[in-house]
C-alpha cells in the first residue's frame, strides 16, 4: 500500500497558491528548527512567542516573495508541553520528531484543499502546544487511501465543516488560528499526509 501511494505521490505537483489561495508566494524557504537550529536556541527563546515572531519575520523579510515552510520529521527540541510525554515500559518518552510541514502565515490567512477528501474528524486540540483547530481529511485514488491533516487552525473557520461532508478541490477549510486558539503557537498552518 505504502509503495503504491509512493508511486501515485511522485508524479503529483501541488501549488502553494492552491493551499493558500489568498498568498501570493508560489515558492518556499525552509527554516531550521531541528535540534541544531540557529534561529531559535533556547526553549524560552522558543516559547518566547513575539520573540520567534520577530525571528520569522527577519526571514520573511529576506525572502519576500517566499513561504516560511518547517521541516518534515525534523528532530526538534521545541516540543515543551507534557503533552508530548509518555510512559512505557522502559521509563518517559518525549516526543521530538516534527510529523508534518509548517508554513509560517498570518492568522486568519485562509487555507484550501489541494484534492477532493471527505471529512472524516473535526476537533479542538487546543492544549498547551497543541494543533488547536484541526480537520482531517481522507482522500481516495484508484489505488490509495490516504489522510491529511490541517492544524493550527481557526476553530471558529472549521465550525461549520462536519463529519462525513465531501470537500471539493480547492474548498477553504478554514483559516489559520492566533496563538490564543492554535495551541499557543506563532501563527502557521501544518500539513500532514
Amino acid at each position: 500500500m505504502l509503495e503504491a501511494f509512493k508511486n501515485w505521490a511522485k508524479n503529483k505537483e501541488f501549488s502553494l497558491q492552491d493551499l493558500f489561495p489568498t498568498v501570493v508566494k508560489k515558492k518556499a524557504i525552509h527554516v531550521d528548527l531541528s535540534i541544531h537550529n540557529t534561529l531559535v536556541k533556547t526553549i524560552n527563546e522558543f516559547n518566547n512567542l513575539p520573540y520567534f515572531e520577530e525571528k520569522l519575520e527577519e526571514i520573511q523579510d529576506k525572502n519576500p516573495t517566499k513561504i516560511i515552510a518547517g521541516g518534515y520529521l525534523e528532530k526538534r527540541a521545541l516540543y515543551t508541553s507534557d503533552n508530548y510525554k509518555r510512559s512505557t515500559k522502559t521509563g518517559i518518552e518525549k516526543r521530538d520528531t516534527h510529523l508534518g510541514i509548517d508554513f509560517w502565515l498570518p492568522a486568519k490567512t485562509p487555507v484550501n484543499t489541494v484534492l477532493d477528501g471527505e471529512i472524516v474528524c473535526i476537533t479542538d486540540d487546543n492544549f498547551e502546544k497543541g494543533y488547536g483547530g484541526l480537520l482531517i481529511l481522507k482522500h481516495k485514488t484508484e489505488n490509495n487511501v490516504f489522510y491529511t491533516l490541517y492544524g493550527h487552525l481557526s476553530l471558529v473557520s472549521i465550525a461549520h465543516h462536519k463529519v462525513g461532508n465531501f470537500l471539493k478541490k480547492g474548498t477553504e477549510i478554514g483559516v489559520l488560528g492566533n496563538a490564543s486558539e492554535n495551541g499557543n503557537w506563532v501563527p502557521h498552518c501544518i500539513i500532514l499526509k
